[in-house]
């Protein structure tokens, strides 16, 4: 009994063997397709589909992490208040300025509204303008781009809250 089923197990493997190598599919070998008859046909390869506006926030925050370091916990809360624990200690401020320069949603202290409303939120009324002019006479960078930070933030925040459920 158990001689019959193993032959049948190696009858079973050889049909699907001879099955496999009888179907004329394409392989994928890099740039080059090779059919099971040996022709080949080489293609170029296709780029992949990237966005601009799109931002990885994962590595910005390792990034900006590495020269102002702060405690994630920091980040958490002021995404969730729009405030920092520590506003003496300037090292989040200049992380929140590191990551919003870097990400590209501010630059030369305009926002970039587009990127804005693809990443954070579909920003309101005159969030941008507002936000945008927040900490202007402010000498500190750092405080500056905090104070923008904040104002996009609280208004998120106030954004998400006012939305029927």
């Amino acid at each position: 009994m158990l001689l019959y089923q193993f032959a049948f197990i190696i009858v079973g493997v050889i049909i699907i063997e001879y099955s496999l190598a009888t179907v004329d599919k394409a392989k994928d070998n890099e740039n080059e397709y090779v059919t099971t008859d040996g022709a080949s046909t080489s293609r170029t390869p296709s780029p992949p589909i990237q966005d601009a506006n799109i931002i990885d926030f994962d590595g910005i925050i390792a990034l900006c992490n590495s020269s102002f370091s702060i405690p994630m916990d920091y980040y958490r809360t002021f995404n969730t208040t729009a405030a920092l624990p520590d506003v003496v200690d300037k090292t989040g401020m200049c992380f929140l300025r590191c990551l919003y320069e870097k990400s590209g949603l501010l630059e030369n202290w305009k926002l970039n509204e587009n990127k804005i409303r693809l990443n954070m939120w579909p920003a309101t009324g005159d969030s941008i303008e507002v936000c945008e002019m927040e900490g202007a006479n402010e000498t500190n960078p750092c405080v500056r781009a905090y104070d923008i930070a904040k104002c996009l933030t609280l208004r998120a925040l106030v954004d998400a809250r006012n939305q029927p459920l």
